[in-house]
């Protein structure tokens, strides 16, 4: 897989937010590629710290009481096992939460795990960018950090391009997106992991990453 993602470098510690990347609830193809994307990704990109949510939707959650969708946990399923076993290998910071609500950021294990890595700035990616993606950024923002949605790696699990589309739109206005250009931003080259060519790209992306922001505590 080639391609590169720009990682924009707006505060000094940054973690990596993957929402809801559950294969279980995937029913496009498209879904299916966005979430190699984010396997590849996760491989290639460096990071401070890691914070992996999953959902499942039970009937006294709002999502059933307000929206009538049920989903229980073992037809949810767990987080990809790629993008675990590639976090796991990073030996940085990680955890994981089980949420029944829209924003990882509601839950105060996430923030508190947070603040004690310094993390200041928080890249998401995954599962629905109009739903759970977008309600955590939004509470990133508000509970002071710097929020943005990676544009290659949120989508939609029926690939619903009219709602992808709408909330891109919102997203870039406000400046939360990747494809702002108000701040720097690491190229992250991304290649299939069996290419010799992968293990070089990810050591010159952290020296990268370290010229930017200087050395990390």
């Amino acid at each position: 897989m080639n391609g590169r993602i720009d990682q924009p470098l707006a505060g000094t510690r940054r973690a990596l937010v993957v929402v809801d990347a559950q294969p279980a609830t995937l029913k496009a193809p498209a879904a299916w590629e966005v979430l190699e994307r984010i396997r590849a990704y996760v491989r290639a990109a460096p990071y401070d710290a890691y914070l992996v949510a999953i959902y499942h939707a039970p009937p006294d959650s709002m999502f059933a009481r307000q929206g009538g969708w049920i989903l229980n946990a073992d037809a949810a399923g767990p987080s990809d096992a790629d993008i675990l076993a590639a976090i796991e290998a990073s030996g940085r910071p990680k955890l994981s939460i089980e949420k029944t609500i829209r924003s990882v950021l509601k839950t105060e294990d996430a923030r508190t795990f947070l603040r004690a890595h310094r993390i200041d700035e928080l890249h998401f990616v995954g599962f629905d960018i109009n739903d759970c993606v977008l309600a955590s950024a939004y509470d990133a923002i508000d509970s002071g950090f710097h929020a943005f949605v990676l544009e290659e790696l949120a989508f939609r699990t029926d690939a619903d391009a009219g709602l992808i589309e709408a909330t891109l739109t919102l997203l870039r206005h406000q400046g939360m997106t990747n494809r702002t250009r108000r701040f720097a931003a690491n190229p992250v080259a991304l290649r299939d992991p069996s290419s010799p060519q992968e293990g070089s790209d990810r050591m010159a992306g952290a020296r990268d990453l370290v010229k930017a922001t200087g050395p990390r505590a």
